[in-house]
């Protein structure tokens, strides 16, 4: 199967992303199928919710690469070797144990901000993993995706949580401490009405904006030849990912009366619930849930007659 079969078949499930999964599918293809020599990582990076993970699972899965995930290895003040240990061995179980495949690295925006991109990138642009107690492990046949979320980038600069030191107005990453400097004291921290401390809006996008342009970028370049940005989604692009075979909705079409969740109301309402969430396609199901519960609430039909709905929220 070449490149372009295997986009016409991944697109139908990945709505909204064609340019983010066309990018995807090269690299991969070229790394894994080609006769690409030279590995390319990749920054994945998009919203929260945006089809990040879906579409590098459907993407492995296709082309029948193995993959490991990790969690949180970057989100203190050392890189956690024992979370990417477990994540390489999870890709070797997934394949031949021959150390090829895809690693996929959850949350990376926590590499920058709390200064571990540059020790990991050249560790993985050298070939080489130094996991402590579990050895040396090469990596020169994986692939990894750093998968960035911007939300949660921007989220370090709402509130107190990430600053160390309030009187000093000093930031627990070690990366913002070294770009704080342009702005002046009063333009970095407000006060709301409550007494409550704050970046403003203005030093939050301009620190987003330093992160994406600076630390994306050049410091980036020698581990992570490929960045992808995945598009924004508003409520049309959210309508079109609910008709996606591996969307959510799915899940109630044995519930729901055809006629009300194929109608464009209905699914316009979940667009709504879903864009107020801030989780992206990630508050999918309760999103249908709410809608329909609610409708439910208004005297609609919305169940069909041999529905044994039991909401599939915790």
């Amino acid at each position: 199967m070449n490149r372009q079969m295997f986009f016409e078949l991944l697109k139908e499930n990945i709505c909204i992303q064609d340019e983010a999964l066309k990018k995807l599918v090269w690299v991969l293809y070229n790394n894994f199928y080609g006769e690409n020599s030279i590995k390319e990582n990749i920054l994945l990076i998009g919203d929260l919710g945006s089809g990040k993970t879906t579409m590098i699972k459907e993407t492995a899965e296709l082309m029948d690469i193995p993959m490991g995930e990790v969690y949180n290895a970057f989100s203190s003040n050392e890189i956690n070797y024992d979370l990417i240990a477990s994540g390489l061995f999870q890709m070797n179980m997934n394949g031949n144990n021959d150390g090829e495949g895809i690693l996929l690295l959850h949350d990376f925006q926590d590499s920058f901000i709390y200064g571990h991109n540059q020790e990991f990138n050249a560790m993985i642009a050298s070939g080489i993993l130094n996991l402590g107690e579990y050895g040396y492990f090469n990596s020169s046949d994986v692939i990894f995706i750093g998968e960035i979320d911007t939300d949660n980038v921007r989220n370090i600069f709402v509130g107190s949580q990430g600053l160390s030191d309030l009187d000093n107005d000093d930031f627990v990453s070690p990366t913002l401490n070294i770009i704080k400097g342009y702005l002046s004291k009063a333009n970095r921290i407000t006060e709301d009405e409550k007494g409550n401390r704050l970046a403003n809006v203005g030093f939050e996008k301009y620190i987003s904006d330093i992160i994406r342009n600076r630390f994306l970028s050049s410091n980036s370049m020698q581990a992570f030849k490929r960045k992808i940005y995945m598009e924004d989604m508003g409520t049309e692009e959210i309508v079109k990912a609910l008709s996606s075979p591996i969307s959510a909705l799915n899940l109630y079409k044995d519930d729901l009366l055809d006629e009300y969740i194929d109608s464009d109301v209905f699914r316009k309402k979940v667009a709504g619930y879903i864009l107020e969430s801030g989780e992206g396609l990630h508050a999918t199901e309760a999103a249908i849930e709410n809608t329909f519960i609610n409708d439910a609430k208004k005297n609609k039909k919305v169940l069909k007659k041999d529905s044994l709905f039991i909401s599939r929220r915790k």
